[in-house]
């Protein structure tokens, strides 16, 4: 009974993962990358790799949920962000890019 019992709650447990991604947060590097691809693929923006990866540290000190961090650091240029993050992440960002900027 007990085996039957553990193995229905890892079965809703995985169920619930794969419904909120289950994501695990990205590194700076990560991050910095997709910054930095987004930046090169944008004629209009030249952002260096040590901006990139400024962006991206202060991108992970923005208490921003992991799910989040992982779509930015997927596809920065049209990530995949939760509704409810999304004002915040931009002004994260735009703040990043002036404080990063010099």
């Amino acid at each position: 009974m007990k085996t039957v019992f553990s193995i229905k709650y890892i079965a809703v447990a995985a169920g619930l993962c794969l419904l909120t991604s289950c994501a695990a947060q990205p590194t700076a590097q990560d991050l910095a990358t997709s910054i930095k691809k987004a930046s090169d693929a944008d004629p209009t923006l030249n952002t260096s790799d040590e901006q990139s990866l400024c962006i991206a540290a202060i991108l992970l000190e923005a208490d921003l949920s992991d799910t989040s961090l992982s779509g930015l650091a997927k596809d920065f240029a049209d990530p995949t962000v939760l509704v409810t993050e999304k004002k915040k992440i931009e002004r994260t960002v735009q703040e990043a890019a002036a404080i990063c900027k010099s």
